[in-house]
Formats: structure tokens, sequence, C-alpha cells
């Protein structure tokens, strides 16, 4: 795994700056190490203009997270575009899903959030933005506001989780999940209760517009094998139930409601 920040973003520093005190060593210029996991600085202007070619399994950029409403949180995520591309990447265009790095991240994240006592919302969400990358990348993120990038806590809760999912993830059983809003809070809710781990997450509300080429990117674009869809049952209408249900027959791929 290779680590990504910009000092030029608030959340992405202060994240980086406590992953230095948890014992990321200068290894380079703008470069840190710790048990050969690199940490670079990448000094773009944007989180969503830090460099993707590495070779490397799986890319962590440290990031801001913005939202309409400004609620504190703590949110993970795999970055690509259902349609167009409005903030970086390029259209219709998913990455590679890494499904049980990403669960490891999440209950590492919700485990420290709770030792910690910062007890903020801690989220998965839905694939959005840019940029598109040739290997495995995950956002990780501080939540909403400037008061909360700038929140000393908030970037050791998430310096605490990263250095805790450093080793590389036991590999576990990944569905492709559809519904919900953008906050997939249900996934959340079974990778919690469950040993299984997400990959690629289709909103309900891009569900209408995803052509069946898109549905095919979210089965085969992951490091594990996806053989299951999981549909939230009560989150998308029966006419999305059926355009989920028959492609994924037609696919060979089991499906269930939940």
């Amino acid at each position: 795994m290779i680590i990504l920040f910009t000092n030029k973003n608030d959340a992405s520093k202060n994240i980086a700056d406590k992953l230095v005190t948890r014992g990321f060593l200068p290894s380079g210029e703008n470069e840190w190490q710790l048990n050969g996991i690199k940490m670079i600085d990448t000094n773009a202007e944007t989180v969503l203009d830090v460099p993707t070619d590495f070779e490397t399994d799986c890319i962590l950029v440290l990031s801001t997270h913005k939202s309409r409403r400004p609620l504190p949180m703590l949110t993970v995520h795999f970055p690509g575009n259902w349609g167009t591309a409005e903030l970086g990447g390029e259209n219709k265009m998913l990455n590679v899903a890494y499904g049980s790095k990403l669960r490891q991240l999440f209950l590492a994240l919700d485990k420290s959030n709770k030792s910690t006592e910062l007890n903020w919302n801690v989220c998965i969400e839905a694939d959005h933005h840019g940029p598109t990358c040739r290997v495995p990348i995950i956002f990780i993120e501080i939540g909403s506001s400037e008061n909360e990038w700038n929140n000393e806590l908030a970037a050791e809760t998430i310096a605490n989780a990263i250095v805790k999912s450093l080793d590389a993830p036991k590999k576990t059983q990944t569905f492709f999940g559809v519904g919900g809003g953008h906050y997939a809070k249900e996934f959340c809710k079974i990778m919690l209760e469950r040993e299984i781990a997400v990959g690629h997450i289709l909103p309900k509300y891009e569900i209408d517009d995803t052509d069946e080429e898109m549905l095919m990117q979210a089965i085969t674009k992951n490091v594990e094998k996806i053989d299951e869809i999981f549909i939230l049952k009560e989150s998308t209408n029966a006419k999305q139930k059926e355009k989920i249900m028959d492609f994924a027959k037609e696919n060979g791929i089991e499906c269930e409601l939940v």
C-alpha cells in the first residue's frame, strides 16, 4: 500500500502529521515510511489531482469530505464515476475495488472512533469522484467542514485506524451493493454484523441511468471475485429490482434482497 496526501488540503495534511507521530519516518524528499509502507506528500493542488502511477496493491488517499449538510463524520470509499465525471476521473468509469481492504479500514475506523471517544458518524460512501486509476484506490476522509478538517482528534482517529490496517487484509467474500443513498449505512451495518465485504456501491439514484456495461464493471473490476449482488429491498423500487435481478440471472450471479 502507498499512502498519498497533499499539504494543500487541511485534513490530508493533518492526518499525515498524525501518522508521523505514529512511527512514519522520513525516507526521502516528501516521503515517509513505516514497515515498508510509503507515505508521500504529492503537493497536488487538490486531493483529486494526486498522481496515481504507482506500482502497488493499493493507494490510500488522505482527504477532506465535503457535503451539503456539513455534519461531523469520517468516511471511506472507492473513487469512481457511475455517470458524468463532474469531479475528476473519467465518465462512466469505475476503479478497481479492494473490498477486503475497505472492510479492514472501515472496521478499524469504527473501532478507533469509539476508543478515542470522538464518536462521530463513520460510514462508507457510494463510488464517486476521481481520479481514475489502474490500481485499487481508496479515499479516507474527515468531513465535512473546516472545523472538522482541522480537528486534531479526528485526524488522530483516522491515523490510528490506518496504522492498525497496514498489514494485508484477510481476503473476504465480497458483494456488489445496490440501492440506498450516497451514505451506505445499510451496507455498513451488514459489514459490522457479518464477515463479508462490500465492493462497488450503486446508489438508488444512479440505478435507472446505469447500463449493462457499467454493471459489468462493478462485477469485474474487483480484487476479489464477485459472485453475489445485494439489493436493498427497502430502498429500491420494483423496476430497479427487476433490472438488477435480470442482469444477475443473465450473467450467472447470485442475487439477494437484504
